[in-house]
This record gives C-alpha cells, structure tokens and sequence, in this order.
C-alpha cells in the first residue's frame, strides 16, 4: 500500500468515523492556530470600517456559493455508492456554475456595493469572485476524498491551500494592498488546494467505475441540498446585513470581527463532524442501521459537548482573548463575544442536528428547523432595530438557533431517534460545565488588560477541570468516547438493571454501535 493511501478505506462503523474525527479535528486545530495568528495580524493593520466592508462582500461571495457548489459537496458526502461517473458529473456542475457566478460578481460587483452605500466593497467583490473559478471543483474533490475514507490526504490538501491564502493575504497587506490582501486570500487559497490535488498523483481518490451520469441529473439532489443550505445561510448572515444596513461600517466591523472570531471554532467543529459523521450515518441509514445503531446520537452528544461547554467556555475567556489578538480599538468587538459565541454555539448544535436530519431524508423537519431560526432571528432583528442595539442585534442570532434546535428534538423524539428527556438531560450536563468554565473565567479576568485578563480566567478555569475530571463518568461525552475506543482505557460500568444515568447510557448505547458495526 502507498503511503497516501494508507487511511484509504471506507467507513463501516463508530471506530472508523472516530479516526476520520480525529485527522478532521487535527487539521481544524491546525487552521484555527493559523486563522487566528492571520487575525492578530489584520487586527493591527485593517480598520474596522474597512473589515466592516469586507465582511458583507464575503457573505455576499458566501450566498453565491450556495449556487456554485449547488450542495455538490454534500452529495458527494452522502451518496450511497459513488462512482467515478459521478465524481466527474459534479465537478463539471461545479466548474460551469462557478464560472457564471463569477460573471454576476464582476457584473454586479458596484450595485451591490451602492445598495450597502460603501463603494470601497466593489473591489473586494470583484477580487473575491476569482475563487469561483477554482472552488467549485476543489471542493468535489475534498469532499470525494473524505467519502472514500482519505481523510488525512483531504486534510493535507486543505491545510496546504489554506497556509497559502493566509501567506499571500499577509503578503500583499504588506506590500500596501490593504485592505484587497483580504479578498485575496481565499481566491488563493482555493487555487492551491485544487492545484495539489490535481498535480499529485496519489491524492486523487479510487473510485469504482458506474454508469454514465449527466450533469443535470444532480441538479435536482444537489439542488434540494443547496436551497436547505441556502436559508441556513441567511439566517446566520441577517445580522451582518442589518448591522451593515443600519449601523454603519464601523460597527459592523466590530460586530464581524466579533462574530468571526467565534465562527472560527464553530465551523472547523462543524466541519470535522460533518466529514466524519455523514459517511457513517450514510451508511447506517442505507442498511437500516440509523435508529438501531445510535449513530445519531452520538452526532448530536458530540456537538452538545462542542456547544455547551467550548463555547460557555469561550464566553468567558473570549472578550480577553479577543482584545489581546486585535489589540487597541476593538472594545465594541470584545464587548460582544459573550453574545456572539453563544449564537456560534447554538448555530454549531443546530447545524449538526441537520446532518442527522439531512441524511434520514426528513425534509419536513429541516424545512421547520430553519423557517422556525429564520422567524425567530428576524424578530430578533426588528427589535435590536427599533432599540438600536447592537448587543441585541447579537442576541437575535443566539435565540433563532436556540429555537431552531427545538424543533429538531421534538423531531427527533417523534421519530424514535432520540428521546426529548435525553437530549435535554445531555445538554443540561454538558451547559453546567460550560457555564462553570465561563463563569470562572469571566470573573477572573473582569477588569484586567487582555494578556492578564486571559492568564487569571484560564487558572480561574481549574478548579473546574479538576471537578469535571472526577466526576468524567458521568458525563455524556466521556462515556461515549470510552466506549467507542476513543480513549484507551475505556473503564465505562456496564448497563443495570436500574435506571442509567445519562453518561452510562450513552456508554451502553456506544457499546452496541461498536458491536453492531
């Protein structure tokens, strides 16, 4: 066997995704360190008005890649059988459709600007398009590569890209393209990714041959994926757009800078449950195995964990941090962590309990899931308008997701996937941890500088890592982990005869997944 193909074996059961988690999570660390040295960096050199005008160019290039990717990706990730055939159908749907969204972007680029009345946004967009031309196809080709077991090529590839957009972005800030280093990184590094993938032999994946599959055929799949994709998107972007519409460039700058710092866990989180978890799912639901083999709910244990206690975590320690990667001038922005990672968090939980709900084809409950965050975050909106908050305008996305998961629980609780006690006793375990975490650090670091700030929350944050490390049995996630084999010395109680607390039946319900696989 090659050496690239050594992780090159398909997923079958609750180990083989834990080992695809694992290579996804390890890449994400390693992007986060970089996304965030990037972000102290542009923290120093670009204004908040101008990163302001930047991040609604970005959402915009974002709502178009809804249409250029089309949920080509998805597909790929969730197709029962995947043939070369349809590998090379959605890589042409991908290229075309990219092409033409880079045609409405150069077209469109000045109106878009004028509507938002910052005409410096224009250039942005403009240069921000050029990725359309290469990221369409790069991401059928990461996504083929994760279906087909090669996580850790797929991560290489990314991580490789995605050190050359930060490096070129810095490069040209540098050289006084400021703030156009911004747009460039991504254009950059979507080239590099697919260039890798392309040029090196042994990255691309073996695919089995199939029939002949045209194009237009996955429009319709692709499509229904993307449209989903489409209102998730707006729900978490309305609160750029008003901020940007209402508030002014400034603080939007300040208000995206805040959001954005906490949207970097959340979707490298997100990302590595995704691409771990839909194959496994995938191949539950097709062998009837979905509900039995308690795959889903261990999706939804893992991001609870993610949800409750990183980012209850992060809601303490944020402000600090933030204010230390920025530095002076950003005290609007750090002001409003707390409340944008609260909605991370919940956009974070939300949006993996739509893996779950995507892959059992329940579109009814998706289609509810994301009218109901969408209803709730525009009234949300209205009122932060009427008020001009900018704290509630943060609040607004926090509350649509927190209802949108509502939704999914109920759902899950009618389909027999999972049962509403259960979720709810997981959450409350798991928010308990996050709120000492944050608690402890918030009142460390209240009223220090940033470096300080930090130091004191993170010591602060002990004496609960001590408790949590003793009382880890009973934990949810700690029991799953154990029982999986994703620790090494799994010491989970088998099940009683009396009622199981809730990390010893999460354990019990791991242990059949194991067995079942």
């Amino acid at each position: 066997m090659k050496p690239a193909d050594a992780d090159h074996a398909p997923a079958v059961g609750a180990r083989s995704a834990l080992h695809w988690l694992g290579w996804n999570w390890s890449g994400s660390a390693v992007l986060l360190v970089l996304q965030l040295a990037y972000t102290m960096y542009t923290g120093r050199t670009v204004t908040p008005g101008a990163f302001g005008a930047y991040a609604i160019a970005l959402t915009m290039i974002q709502l178009l890649g809804y249409v250029s990717n089309g949920g080509l990706a998805t597909y790929v990730l969730r197709a029962g059988v995947l043939t070369r055939p349809a590998v090379h159908a959605a890589w042409r749907l991908g290229t075309v459709c990219g092409v033409l969204c880079f045609l409405v972007v150069q077209a469109a680029a000045p109106l878009v600007g004028s509507l938002w009345h910052m005409p410096e946004m224009t250039p942005l967009l403009r240069l921000l398009g050029c990725q359309f031309l290469v990221q369409p196809a790069a991401t059928v080709v990461i996504a083929t590569l994760r279906r087909t077991g090669r996580a850790r090529t797929a991560v290489t590839c990314e991580l490789a890209g995605q050190a050359s957009g930060i490096a070129a972005g810095v490069t040209l800030i540098a050289l006084g393209w400021n703030p156009l280093g911004l747009a460039a990184a991504q254009p950059a590094a979507a080239a590099v990714t697919l260039a890798i993938v392309t040029l090196r032999p042994t990255a691309r994946p073996a695919l089995p041959p199939g029939p002949p599959v045209r194009a237009r055929e996955l429009l319709a799949p692709s499509g229904f994926l993307a449209g989903f994709g489409l209102l998730e998107f707006v729900g978490t972007s309305s609160p750029t757009w008003a901020a940007g519409h209402f508030f002014g460039a400034g603080a939007t700058g300040a208000y995206s800078r805040a959001s954005y710092f906490v949207g970097l866990p959340s979707q490298v989180l997100f990302q590595g449950l995704n691409s771990a978890a839909t194959p496994l799912l995938a191949e539950r639901r097709a062998s009837d195995r979905l509900v039995g083999g308690r795959a889903a709910e261990h999706v939804v244990c893992a991001a609870s964990a993610a949800t409750f206690i990183g980012f209850g975590a992060l809601c303490g320690l944020g402000p600090a941090a933030l204010g230390l990667l920025l530095g002076p001038g950003w005290t609007l922005a750090t002001a409003l962590v707390p409340l944008t990672a609260a909605g991370a968090g919940m956009a974070l939980l939300c949006r993996s309990g739509m893996i779950v709900d995507q892959t059992r084809h329940a579109g009814a409950v998706v289609l509810a899931t994301q009218l109901t965050v969408l209803s709730t975050t525009f009234a949300g909106i209205a009122v932060a308008v009427a008020e001009q908050s900018l704290v509630l305008l943060a609040g607004a996305a926090a509350v649509g997701q927190a209802a949108g998961h509502g939704v999914q629980i109920g759902g899950w609780h009618r389909a027999g996937l999972l049962h509403t006690r259960t979720a709810l006793r997981m959450h409350a375990i798991h928010a308990v941890i996050g709120a000492g975490l944050g608690g402890a650090a918030a009142l460390g670091g209240a009223g220090r500088p940033p470096a300080a700030g930090l130091g004191y929350g993170l010591v602060c944050m002990l004496p609960v890592v001590v408790l949590c490390a003793l009382l880890r049995r009973r934990i949810p996630l700690y029991a799953v982990a154990a029982a999986t084999g994703m620790l090494r010395s799994p010491r989970a109680r088998p099940a009683g005869p009396e009622p199981l607390r809730a990390g010893v039946r999460f354990a019990a319900a791991a242990r059949d997944d194991v067995k079942g696989s």
